[in-house]
């Protein structure tokens, strides 16, 4: 069963990526990207008309991913997490009107040394609703809270 919108669903997890068109292919994706850990890398999570293709696969005439991009950071140990999109020319952190002192710093890029700030991290139950929201219209999910992204 498709999702209906025949649209794919691009998912960069631990630098890898995976692709996923059906409702089950799509439910695992979430799970993987809010469920397990992933202490190197972000999840990076495109839906668009194709795949989108690594800069190996490149041909001159290609676009290869499309103006959009959810990126997923999460602690499942603590059950927290953050998120960040870009689109329309803007790029937004999540933000969390209650912050928590408890919440943990989350990575935006591990590999840079990024974090996002603290206020942004959310809940595991309301990352994976508004990752489930993505996944159906590609928008930046209106499920949570959003602050302009900043990074230093």
């Amino acid at each position: 069963m498709t999702s209906g919108t025949g649209l794919i669903l691009t998912a960069i997890i631990d630098n890898r990526f995976v692709y996923a068109s059906t409702e089950h292919e799509i439910a695992e994706v979430i799970r993987t990207v809010i469920d397990v850990p992933h202490p190197v890398w972000t999840s990076q999570l495109y839906l668009w008309d194709r795949p989108c293709r690594s800069m190996l696969h490149h041909r001159i005439d290609d676009e290869e991913f499309p103006e959009h991009q959810l990126r997923v950071s999460t602690n499942p140990e603590t059950g927290w997490g953050a998120l960040n999109y870009y689109g329309d020319e803007d790029v937004w952190d999540s933000l969390n009107p209650n912050p928590s002192a408890d919440a943990p710093e989350l990575w935006f890029d591990p590999t840079s040394g990024a974090r996002f700030r603290r206020n942004a991290a959310l809940p595991l139950a309301d990352v994976r609703e508004a990752v489930r929201e993505f996944t159906k219209t590609g928008s930046r999910p209106t499920r949570v809270t959003w602050q302009v992204a900043e990074r230093v």
